[in-house]
């Protein structure tokens, strides 16, 4: 058989159902919202909200559900936070640990870890953009 190169293929089917997708999203949220060097970032976030929130965008961008995404544009959901190279290469590293763990196809590995790489720019900030954030927060930045 032919690897699966092309995303032919439903992200749910291949993950073994939605509850189990769902359950993955909410054991590395876990571990996100408790690591020690990004968990601060989601100290006012709802994991249930997040964990909807990722699972409906990775089924509209992985795989042939076709799915829309209706949840705020990704450079939007994380403008306000101070996010610099290493919270995302850190966040990265979990998600490829749970994804491992939870015996992911290769394809769909690669293709998700591919997905994940292609948001860096959106999400991450400078060094001087994240101090400026931090030493002078908006009244946004603090809802």
């Amino acid at each position: 058989m032919a690897a699966k190169t092309q995303q032919d293929w439903s992200l749910c089917e291949e993950l073994g159902g939605f509850e189990r997708l769902q359950e993955m999203m909410y054991v590395f949220y876990r571990r996100v919202f408790a690591d020690i060097m990004i968990g601060f970032m989601f100290v006012n976030i709802d994991l249930d909200q997040i964990v909807a929130s990722q699972v409906q965008y990775m089924r509209a961008r992985l795989g042939n559900e076709k799915l829309a995404y209706t949840g705020k544009p990704i450079r939007a959901g994380h403008q306000k936070f101070p996010i610099l190279v290493g919270h995302f290469d850190r966040r990265h590293q979990i998600l490829k640990d749970v994804l491992r763990e939870f015996e992911v196809p290769a394809h769909v590995f690669d293709a998700w870890v591919e997905l994940e790489l292609s948001l860096r720019d959106l999400v991450i900030r400078t060094g001087a953009e994240a101090r400026d954030k931090i030493l002078n927060p908006t009244e946004d930045d603090q809802r």
